[in-house]
């Protein structure tokens, strides 16, 4: 029946699959009936972790040593840069339009971990004021955070990836409070939250990594603003404010710091 199923796909949508470079995955299902799936499909069983789209996919949270295609990438890139005597304002823009580009597509994705998070910034700290990946004390001179900072508060504009990658968190929560018609917020609904709302909910044990997070966050910001309400309306405003959700999340969640008045000069702005 599977079969035939996947033959009509074929025959109405013109894509043929092809059976060698196919695999199934399977949750919570009898071993009797995976054989059976296995034998109408001719597929392979497959083991998570498994890259979709250049990223690890799997049911468990990953381990930081999973994260290496990125940090590989990451490292390789700063290499094909190095001994091009590149100015300090050169590596900032390599930082921010470069390699800020390749994480961004994983911290949108998942919940870093913090020792893979320090990983990336200690690689584009060491470039920006060294122009290697080696450690060196003259790197550590400015706290990262200061860096991070926009200009007009004394920093340099990049961006701090522990709190991007909290915002497209908070972006979750708040689609679930919307209760958004996604297929998979509707699964959440039905599987987490029968009885209660997301305000009120908590995480188990066996909860999804992702899950986790999303409570995680959402204690810190109930905490943070004294009360779920007042995130309800921090959260609208982010939504309904110019620019969308996730940047002006990231502006109000983001450090802060005192504003100078020699940013113009500087920056010849």
């Amino acid at each position: 029946m599977l079969l035939q199923q996947l033959m009509l796909f074929g025959q109405t949508s013109g894509l043929n699959i092809n059976i060698s470079k196919s695999s199934i995955y399977f949750g919570g299902v009898t071993d009797r009936l995976q054989q059976s799936i296995l034998a109408d499909t001719g597929f392979s069983i497959g083991v998570f972790p498994f890259r979709y789209l250049g990223v690890p996919l799997s049911p468990h949270r990953l381990l930081a040593s999973q994260y290496s295609p990125l940090i590989h990438k990451l490292e390789a890139a700063i290499q094909g840069w190095l001994g091009k005597h590149l100015s300090y304002s050169g590596r900032l823009e390599l930082i921010k339009s470069v390699l800020y580009g390749m994480v961004q597509f994983w911290v949108s994705i998942f919940p870093m971990s913090r020792a893979v998070i320090k990983q990336i910034t200690c690689l584009c700290r060491n470039f920006l004021w060294t122009g290697d990946t080696c450690k060196s004390k003259s790197a550590l001179i400015v706290a990262w955070k200061s860096v991070c900072l926009p200009k007009n508060e004394g920093g340099l504009g990049l961006l701090d990836i522990q709190v991007s990658n909290n915002c497209f968190i908070a972006k979750h929560l708040w689609n679930i409070h919307l209760k958004q018609d996604f297929i998979w917020i509707r699964w959440i609904h039905h599987f987490y939250l029968v009885t209660h709302s997301i305000w009120n909910a908590n995480a188990q044990r066996t909860s999804s990594p992702l899950w986790k997070s999303i409570i995680l966050l959402k204690n810190h910001l109930v905490e943070l603003y004294g009360g779920h309400q007042l995130v309800n309306d921090s959260m609208a405003g982010w939504a309904q404010q110019e620019g969308g959700f996730t940047p002006n999340a990231y502006a109000s969640l983001r450090h802060h710091g005192s504003a100078v008045h020699w940013d113009t000069i500087v920056w010849e702005q």
